[in-house]
């Protein structure tokens, strides 16, 4: 069997931008590793390279640009089995060939003059079917799909956990660790809380509620601070640090220093791939009920939800720091996240789903 990708945005290589490159990398990478797979491709517009075509971990690299884009898709479902397709601003063309084409609905979306998304390209397109990551993304879709009288099947398929990538450390460990970014080395030295935001502060992601909570936690914690990807914002507290872009392989470590993760999305979130990572590698996540977070949260009690109230943000807050330090109930959200999104798991449900349009 052979297995395509095909990306449009964010970045895919060198960094994975977010949870959506990182699925398909991930993916991709565990795909490569069967006896059953005979290869695997990534395309996409968002692979900075000096070389047009590369194979990193097993995986074929394929850079696309706007002079290539089209002839190389329509070689690729004339030659590949299975096709998956992730667009956020790019239409898939109809294009006829063998391949399979399935459409990841990474957000419930509909785009704007500013902004791309999923949903409408998940109805628009002529795929054989659409995967979602929760039951919560596929409700949405079929409550459109019936709207507009759709034929395109969904099914749920969770994205998997990489334990390879994440994974907790504690902070003499990291202390000691030769790769752990320096930057890391000297928060854990100097701070005593530390409270992690992995997103881009901007309005979807909540940033707004980032310096109204911080404003209540300096009448309650001495010596913590906050790391973001902040960018070049020089108005910022002096307890505010900014990570710049986190690497995949180096988000475990920012993970593991933390008191608390902070999900501020205000988006109907499809899945979220932050709470998994933190809770994964030892960090409760103070969230919003936004999506599926709340399908989440019922899984696990590492995700603790709260209403858009500094109050209630403050109060989630402080209790997250206090659930941080019960190890007992850190290793037990650990397993519960381990076995629920396993790879292994995963990856065999991508087959079955494959296999079974494959012999139809």
């Amino acid at each position: 069997m052979k297995i395509s990708f095909f990306d449009d945005e964010p970045e895919i290589y060198p960094l994975q931008y977010g949870g959506k490159a990182r699925t398909i990398t991930n993916l991709a990478k565990e795909f490569v590793k069967l006896p059953e797979v005979e290869q695997v491709t990534i395309l996409s517009k968002s692979i900075f390279s000096d070389k047009e075509k590369f194979i990193k971990d097993g995986v074929n690299y394929i850079a696309l640009n706007d002079s290539n884009i089209i002839e190389c898709l329509a070689k690729e479902v004339n030659s590949a089995d299975i096709l998956n397709v992730h667009c956020c601003s790019f239409t898939f063309p109809k294009i006829q060939g063998k391949a399979k084409k399935f459409y990841f609905l990474h957000d419930v979306l509909i785009a704007t003059a500013d902004k791309g998304s999923h949903l409408d390209k998940s109805l628009g397109g002529q795929f054989d079917a659409i995967i979602a990551p929760s039951e919560f993304a596929k409700s949405v879709y079929e409550k459109y799909r019936n709207i507009i009288n759709g034929k395109c099947p969904c099914y749920v398929i969770p994205r998997n956990l990489d334990r390879n990538m994440f994974y907790s450390l504690n902070r003499e460990r990291i202390k000691n660790d030769k790769i752990a970014p320096k930057l890391v080395k000297k928060i854990i030295d100097k701070y005593k809380y530390i409270i992690f935001f992995p997103s881009r502060p901007i309005e979807e992601k909540g940033g707004k509620y980032l310096k109204m909570l911080t404003e209540e936690l300096n009448r309650k914690l001495d010596n913590y601070c906050v790391i973001a990807p902040f960018g070049k914002d020089n108005n910022l507290p002096k307890n505010f640090i900014n990570t710049g872009w986190i690497k995949t392989e180096e988000l475990k470590y920012y993970y593991s220093i933390a008191n608390v993760t902070l999900n501020f999305s205000i988006l109907p979130e499809s899945f979220s791939q932050v709470c998994i990572e933190s809770v994964a590698c030892g960090t409760p996540v103070v969230a919003f009920p936004s999506g599926n977070i709340q399908n989440l949260s019922r899984l696990n009690d590492g995700i603790i939800l709260v209403k858009k109230e500094t109050k209630e943000i403050l109060d989630g807050v402080l209790y997250a720091l206090k659930v941080k330090e019960n190890k007992i109930q850190i290793d037990k959200d650990k397993q519960k996240i381990i076995q629920e999104f396993d790879t292994r798991t995963v990856i065999q449900k991508y087959m079955k789903l494959y296999n079974k349009f494959m012999e139809e």
